[in-house]
């Protein structure tokens, strides 16, 4: 039985909203929102085991398997490789191009975003986040806009194209919460700085849905350099 629109748009809103959730009850366990702030990449890592097993739940429910999204088409590699490579150049200065630009805007330097989001965390826990949270959003953050979401709206609303433009506008804002900081060019950078590269990845999936697996990995190994640059700083 394939979700409503309604609860489809409830999904989209899902990851904001968990991420908000850990945040307030890591708050709670430790007395202070501000060092909440810290352990954004563990918060993340939590709200994405939840999709995990949201996606798990939807797709038995649906008589279908979670894990044919991970699946490689390889009978069609020779020509998917090349397209998935092609993209891939683009994405590095879609994907770092806004940082910049925002951060000059927002603040007029480069290091103000930067020390607002990368803060001391324990060794030990960034060490397990090392493995942890690259494996768990590739896992959860894609196959959830684009691997759940997008095809199923798309069958449902009646304009196709918000069928690419809301899972892509919610894959850019729910940074909003990683970390949550009640802080208005925060919130903004944060909502704003993936938008472009959330753009090609949902119009590249929609419309060559077997590239999902090669985004996926590659997804997951962007995610793991975010945590090698919080142990490479903390170590300097």
């Amino acid at each position: 039985m394939t979700l409503s629109t309604r609860k489809l748009i409830a999904l989209l809103f899902s990851r904001l909203v968990l991420f908000g959730v850990f945040q307030a009850l890591l708050a709670l366990a430790i007395n202070s929102w501000n060092d909440s702030e810290s352990y954004w990449i563990l918060v993340a890592t939590l709200g994405n085991l939840v999709s995990i097993l949201f996606l798990y739940l939807l797709f038995k429910r649906e008589g279908g398997n979670y894990y044919n999204l991970f699946k490689f088409q390889k009978a069609y590699w020779k020509s998917d490789l090349p397209l998935f490579l092609g993209l891939t150049v683009l994405l590095g200065p879609i994907a770092l191009g806004p940082n910049y630009f925002l951060s000059k805007w927002l603040w007029g330097d480069l290091t103000t975003s930067y020390e607002m989001l990368f803060r001391p965390m324990p060794d030990a826990i960034m060490y397990v986040l090392l493995v942890a949270f690259p494996v768990t959003i590739a896992l959860a953050e894609l196959p959830t806009y684009f691997g759940f979401i997008m095809p199923r709206l798309e069958k449902n609303l009646r304009y196709k194209w918000l069928a690419i433009l809301l899972p892509v506008l919610f894959l850019s804002v729910q940074h909003c919460c990683l970390p949550l900081i009640f802080d208005v060019r925060f919130i903004l950078f944060r909502g704003l700085m993936f938008l472009p590269f959330a753009l090609l990845l949902g119009i590249a999936i929609w419309k060559q849905p077997r590239l999902l697996p090669y985004f996926i990995v590659l997804h997951g190994l962007m995610d793991m350099q975010t945590v090698i640059m919080l142990i490479v700083d903390a170590k300097l």
